[in-house]
């Protein structure tokens, strides 16, 4: 019998990357009569961490609220958000420092506008996203230009944001990417740290408010002294550190985006950001992410594995500490160029057709339904989880509010492999568990994903399914769990 991988999950940081990589020493070869075995334990007595409620989010270019995307009186995006449970969404991407501009209220664009705008914003813009905010009950964060950087026009958002969202937003964003200005031609060469920091003060300064987040930047294999040097510098004036992360190389396929090894280096490029964060006491949101940058990658991006990805990362970096995570997408046609050249693969949310963008009717692709079989988890605190599988096989726990316990199942092998039997000691008393399952047809299938055979509907709505009820023995259970598939199992919970 092969060796098997012993994750244990004990809140830190380090021991979360230390489960993630003992994934990796899953090698040798099964005896061909004995069936592949997982045992999963959990540890109802030592509860470490938080799952918050608002862990899930979106992320969006700053062109989509100029264009009028955010309208909760047109469409189905308000239920497709409230869907996803109580959420974050993050206005801001390349397009804000290169090409949007604010007009303040009673104001025109110029005439002709300046050769960088192709967008514009306006106080119009705010009030709309202010009333999409309220349907959802969602939170945001906005940017605010920073590549062309004009102080009035500022200072006149910023306030504009404050008045009219209210609590609702958490935070201005001063620029986005800003390690990332020099290549992108919006400061000279030489531009580093120590020249931003004055220039971020001084928008804080306009802002005039500690519900600041930043700094927003971007690949963070080279941008953890950023951060930290940001952290420690503005602590005072911040309320949330905020950092950028795609997972694989756009080369990359199915299996590498599924692999533990990618789970690894998730943990392990994020846990300076992490800590620079932790060090100052101040939460951290990976409030620009998904599988590969510049639109994604075609069969892997917009695939069924990037259901059990999304899942998986949502809660691998949610149990590593991480406060949130936001994806980022475009509500344009499925695939359709974007505003760069490259194409809209990657995005949870979008249009089937043109005739479906004008009328702001959108479809969930299958990232949204691992998103979606995360949010499942509900919020609380993790528990420990020892996993012990020969298999490409994650787990963790959650117990919630009234005592419910929540345990996730992701197999992240082809779905032609066989299924897994799995054993589990859930660590309370119970009669019966609740098991909702994630589906597909294959790891590359963009159509077919389903929750407990259900897809989200036209109006944005996912139509509910009676949950799978497994017989729990003293304190244990066991299910078979398909290859490429995932569940969620609930404990706790009334036996109607």
């Amino acid at each position: 019998m092969r060796g098997r991988a012993r994750q244990w999950v004990r809140g830190a940081v380090a021991v979360a990357l230390m489960a993630s990589i003992g994934q990796l020493t899953t090698a040798g070869t099964a005896h061909a009569d004995a069936p592949p075995a997982t045992t999963v334990t959990i540890d109802a007595a030592h509860p470490f961490g938080a799952l918050p409620s608002d862990f899930v989010g979106l992320s969006f270019e700053m062109r989509e609220l100029g264009i009028g995307s955010f309208d909760a009186r047109a469409g189905n995006l308000v239920p497709l958000m409230r869907t996803l449970g109580r959420g974050n969404i993050r206005i801001s991407g390349n397009t804000l420092d290169r090409d949007t501009l604010w007009v303040p209220a009673g104001q025109q664009p110029p005439n002709p506008l300046p050769d960088w705008v192709q967008d514009v914003v306006t106080p119009n813009d705010i009030a709309r996203l202010d009333g999409l905010l309220r349907a959802t009950h969602w939170r945001a964060e906005v940017g605010i230009n920073m590549g062309h950087w004009d102080a009035t026009l500022a200072a006149d958002e910023a306030r504009t944001l404050f008045a009219t969202l209210g609590r609702r937003l958490l935070g201005a964003e001063c620029g986005n990417e800003p390690n990332a200005w020099v290549g992108k031609g919006f400061r000279p060469p030489g531009f580093g740290y120590p020249q931003y920091k004055p220039e971020w003060e001084a928008c804080a300064d306009l802002v005039g408010s500690n519900r600041i987040a930043g700094p927003d930047t971007s690949s963070p294999t080279s941008t953890g002294p950023w951060v930290t040097s940001f952290a420690q510098d503005e602590h005072a004036r911040i309320n949330m550190v905020t950092a950028h992360s795609y997972s694989i190389p756009g080369s990359a396929d199915a299996t590498r985006l599924l692999s533990p090894q990618t789970a690894a280096s998730q943990i392990t490029n994020l846990t300076p950001q992490l800590n620079a964060a932790n060090a100052q006491n101040l939460p951290i949101r990976i409030d620009e992410t998904n599988s590969a940058a510049n639109g994604g990658i075609v069969g892997v991006s917009d695939s069924y594995a990037s259901a059990l990805w999304a899942m998986d990362y949502s809660l691998l970096m949610a149990q590593a500490g991480f406060d949130g995570l936001n994806f980022h997408g475009g509500l344009g046609v499925c695939g359709a160029p974007l505003y760069n050249g490259k194409f809209q693969i990657y995005t949870p949310i979008c249009a089937a057709n043109t005739a479906d963008e004008q009328a702001k009717v959108y479809v969930a692709m299958p990232e949204y339904y691992g998103m979606l079989m995360a949010s499942r988890m509900g919020s609380g605190q993790f528990l420990p989880v020892t996993l012990a599988t020969d298999r490409n096989v994650t787990a963790y726990a959650v117990r919630g509010e009234e005592g419910r316990i929540s345990i996730a199942l992701i197999e992240k092998d082809d779905t032609a492999a066989g299924s897994v039997h799995i054993g589990l000691n859930v660590g309370v008393d119970a009669e019966h568990a609740r098991v909702v399952h994630l589906t597909g047809p294959s790891l590359t299938s963009t159509q077919g994903v389903a929750i407990q055979g259900a897809t989200v509907d036209r109006s944005g709505h996912l139509p509910q399914r009676p949950a799978e009820r497994v017989r729990v023995h003293d304190g244990t259970l066991s299910l078979d769990l398909a290859a490429g598939s995932a569940v969620v199992i609930t404990l706790g919970e009334d036996d109607d």
